[in-house]
């Protein structure tokens, strides 16, 4: 990667502001690398290797599309638009460069994807609305791209939804003063080109017109949203208290439910520290951590250093290693101890076990055992 931002060199200065439409014209080589790629200077080569889920459509005929197993290059060939989902597996450098762009983002790592579009110098993207931030990047050939704010829903949570689209169960609830209606939309038109970069906060109207035969890339971004955050954690909260465990028949007595209520309702009052350390895959005072019973963790003296292996079950039953490094040999106790935990601890029973390990330590060993799948974060219960 370049030591420049890719916000810098995608947006320039000021930088991505994600509450407006932004759009940035230039010479396509100001893009990052990863962005000029050779797969991605014709259509046809990215077709040719393209194996990921692919979805195609007639979007200036209908706002139908479908999921195919379909190679790309016929799609292509038979004028439709077609949609690469996912292009981390098949770009050379995707994933880094979504990785150090959410690190600009300050967003958690796996909020943003990389997709495209391809479509037909006749054909578009039918009017709707996306329930995340998109980057749109024009790579190759001209068209048209109609902006519109969407009012009548502020942060739209869910999926894409627009005229004559199946409305999904989240935006029910989301919709009290009436469905989002185009029909009215001031459309803005801006003309993308190779170089173009345009930013859609989410819930923009938006549509395209294809003038030549076009490829842009989708940068999506779609981080955590605060419920998101709160329902990660309380959901293992009630979980590890039997109380809410108990089995629904018929109908419960109110009097039952109400000392549970007020109970959470005591602790949700100074949750924020304890949920955001949650979301973050931080520690807190509220909690534990437990070790998964199908993973093994190994310890051998290395030198002046300790050398640690762990070995997991992956989803197929089958044992991978998933951490080999090394330590201080001041952890030695707190290794020695963790080995033998059959139940939950706090950081204060790891620290009264660890000798002299400073906390700081202590804690970046429990996130290494953490990201290699020896330990799980649980939080404390009611």
């Amino acid at each position: 990667m370049s030591e420049q931002s890719l916000l810098s060199a995608l947006f320039g200065p000021p930088s991505l502001d994600p509450t407006h439409v932004q759009v940035v014209h230039g010479d396509v080589q100001r893009l990052p690398q990863v962005l000029r790629h050779p797969l991605l200077q014709q259509t046809s080569r990215l077709a040719d290797v393209y194996r990921g889920p692919l979805s195609f459509g007639r979007g200036l005929r209908s706002p139908r599309t479908f999921d195919a197993q379909a190679d790309a290059a016929g799609l292509l060939q038979l004028g439709l638009t077609v949609f690469f989902q996912d292009l981390s597996a098949t770009l050379p450098g995707a994933v880094a460069f979504l990785r150090q762009l959410e690190h600009e983002l300050r967003v958690p790592a796996g909020s943003a994807r990389l997709s495209a579009f391809a479509s037909a110098e006749d054909d578009g993207v039918s009017c709707h609305y996306d329930a995340e931030e998109v980057i749109s990047v024009q790579l190759l050939g001209r068209k048209r791209f109609f902006t519109a704010p969407m009012t009548q829903i502020e942060h739209p949570h869910g999926a894409q939804y627009g005229p004559g689209m199946p409305v999904q169960e989240a935006l029910y609830a989301q919709a009290g003063n009436g469905f989002p209606d185009a029909s009215d939309a001031r459309w803005q038109v801006t003309e993308m080109r190779p170089g173009s970069v345009l930013l859609l906060p989410r819930g923009t109207w938006h549509r395209t017109e294809a003038l030549e035969p076009s490829l842009a890339l989708s940068i999506v971004i779609r981080p955590p949203l605060l419920l998101d955050a709160l329902s990660a954690w309380l959901q293992p909260l009630l979980v590890s208290d039997r109380a809410w465990r108990q089995p629904l028949y018929g109908t419960p007595a109110a009097e039952q439910l109400q000392p549970l209520l007020d109970q959470l309702a005591q602790r949700l009052g100074g949750a924020a520290p304890e949920v955001l350390a949650w979301q973050d895959g931080g520690a807190s005072r509220w909690q534990r951590w437990l070790a998964v019973p199908t993973s093994r963790l190994a310890v051998a003296q290395a030198g002046a250093r300790l050398r640690l292996q762990v070995d997991a079950l992956d989803q197929q039953w089958r044992h991978r290693q998933t951490l080999d490094t090394e330590v201080p040999t001041h952890l030695a106790a707190a290794l020695q101890w963790l080995v033998t935990q059959g139940q939950a601890f706090d950081l204060p029973a790891l620290s009264l076990n660890a000798g002299d390990a400073p906390s700081g330590d202590l804690l970046q060993l429990l996130e290494l055992l953490v990201k290699s799948h020896y330990l799980r974060r649980i939080p404390l219960p009611l």
